[in-house]
Formats: structure tokens, sequence, C-alpha cells
């Protein structure tokens, strides 16, 4: 063989083994570069979010909450898991519930602690911040009757009714025999509605009567069990409250004339009525009524008056024209 014969075979030999070198360094950078799956670390699962109710403004004890207040934020679950306390994750929610303190812009809005319920003071709870300039706070003690049905909550506005006897005139006379004739004056019922649109602060309810407790009969079956409400349904069952009302100060000392215990009988204390308002009529003027006695029953309604030809002598009942 030529020796450029040998030289050429041995060229291409090393050409070979070359373009094999090459081949394999080529795939092992595709295997580990960024473009692979295979040796790729794994992704991490984000955290799932959950969005929560927050004040976007401050929001002061006894305010009414309304949309403009609140915002939403979001945070991880761990997050809100963290707060140790339930939340709201829609605005509807809280939306018409009564601050039942000082509540901070950003923070988040906790039921159990930032709002008031019926009957839901916390003793020593300060509700001074709740009164409005040159108003004073009193309590009223309500029933069933005078308090539309024991339903009045924080926040609401009502009208009050104020409703008096008041003692009439006696009429002494004789007649022909020269008989005095004495007729009792007795007493008059008035009513007028002397306080309006007046915000109620908070209320306080009777404590919940705890189940009766019974020793378990032996062998005794299971008694059925049976649905029950899973909201409190307030029932007739005369029940009594004291709501604390935001009154002007010469509207305090009129309900603590009226509340003042004058006769022992089921309304010895409770001479005012709650009227409970509309939330859409709060920013009116007060109206003009006229109060009713008698008289106006008579004139303005068409009530008939007695007949006083019934217990008159008849001398007297004579010369009266019905």
């Amino acid at each position: 063989m030529k020796r450029s014969n040998r030289l050429l075979i041995l060229l291409g030999i090393l050409v070979a083994i070359t373009g094999g070198l090459l081949a394999v360094v080529v795939a092992n950078g595709s295997s580990t570069g960024g473009g692979g799956n295979a040796a790729a670390s794994p992704t991490a699962t984000p955290e799932p979010t959950v969005q929560v109710v927050i004040a976007k403004t401050d929001i002061n004890l006894g305010d009414k909450i309304t949309a403009d207040m609140l915002d939403l934020k979001t945070m991880t679950l761990s997050e809100r898991t963290a707060l140790g306390e339930d939340t709201y994750d829609s605005k509807d929610q809280v939306i018409g519930k009564i601050a039942g303190g000082k509540i901070t812009a950003n923070q988040v809005l906790i039921p159990s602690r930032d709002f008031l319920n019926p009957g839901s003071m916390a003793d020593g709870q300060d509700i001074s911040g709740a009164i409005a300039t040159k108003m004073v706070a009193v309590s009223m003690e309500l029933d069933q009757t005078t308090g539309v049905g024991t339903l009045i909550v924080p926040g609401d506005h009502v009208d009050i009714i104020l409703s008096v006897y008041t003692d009439q005139l006696s009429i002494d006379s004789k007649d022909a025999a020269n008989n005095t004739i004495t007729l009792t004056g007795g007493q008059q019922a008035t009513t007028k509605m002397v306080i309006q649109n007046r915000k109620i602060l908070a209320t306080l309810l009777p404590p919940v009567a705890a189940a009766p407790t019974t020793e378990p009969m032996v062998n005794a079956s299971a008694p059925p069990m049976t649905a029950g409400p899973t909201t409190a349904v307030v029932q007739f069952t005369d029940r009594h409250m004291v709501a604390i009302i935001e009154v002007k100060p010469e509207e305090a000392e009129l309900i603590n004339w009226a509340q003042r215990a004058e006769k022992v009988d089921p309304r010895n204390y409770i001479d005012l009525s709650y009227a409970l308002r509309s939330d859409k009529d709060n920013a009116l003027p007060d109206s003009v009524t006229n109060g009713v006695t008698f008289r106006v029953l008579v004139d303005k309604w068409g009530v008939l008056p007695p007949d006083p030809r019934g217990i008159l002598p008849a001398d007297l009942a004579k010369g009266i024209q019905w």
C-alpha cells in the first residue's frame, strides 16, 4: 500500500473519532441544559388565597356600616388562619351592622369583636364614644308592647310617644230639692309624640334561661330528635328589654319623669313607647303631630262621646240635647 493511501485512511479515522466525540458532547449538553425536563427542579405549588373584608376608613363606635367604609383584601390561607377568628368574605355580610368599638383603617373585621348585636354589650365596655356631642345617653325599660316586640337593635332610630293620665275637673251641683250632686272628674288619657329620630346605642336583654337538667332514666329510650331553629326566634313571652338611647339633655329629663313609678300595675313605669322609624327617613325633619286626647278623638276621628243623661238626675238630664 502506498504511503499516501495510508495517510488518507488514518486521517479518515481521526475525523470519525472527532465527530463521535463532538456528538457525545452535544448530547450531554442537551440533556443537562435548561431546556430539558428530565433533570428540571420541581415547581412549588402556590398557597391558596382568600378574600377578607377590611375597614377602608376609620370607623367609630356606634357607626352603622355602609359600603363606602369597607374594602376587600387578599391574603394567603395561612395568614387568614393565623388571625384565629372568623372573618367576612363579602361586604354584604357587614353592611348595616353597628360598630362595637373603634375600628381603624385596614383592620380585618372580626364578627365576635367589632360589632354590636342585640343584648351583646360586654361588661365594662365604653360606649361614650358613640354619643354625639351635646347629647346624652339614658336607659329605658320596654316590654313587647311598648318596645316594638323587643325587636329594637343598636343603630335603629325611633320616635318616642308619651302617654299619661290627667285628672279631669269634678262638678258639684244641687238639684231642686237642694241635694248635692257630685260628678267625679276621673282621669283622661293624653298621648303625644314628644321625641323624634333618636338613635339606639345598645340593648340589654334578659338572660337566657338554662335548660332544665334531669337524671337519665335507667333503660329508658332516648326521646325522638326534633329539628330546632338555627337562630333565636322572638316569641310573645312578655319579655322586657332595656334600650340605651341617645337624646338631648332636656329630653333625658322628660324620659326620667315619665319612667317614675306612679302605681303598681303592668305599666307602672312605662308611660313611654317606641315607634320604629324607617332607616330611609333618618335624614328627614321632624313630623308635626297634634297629640291625642278624648276631645281630639271626637273632633278629628268621629268617636262618639258618652251620653251623660244616663248618670244625671232626670231634672238635669232633660235639659241636655243629644
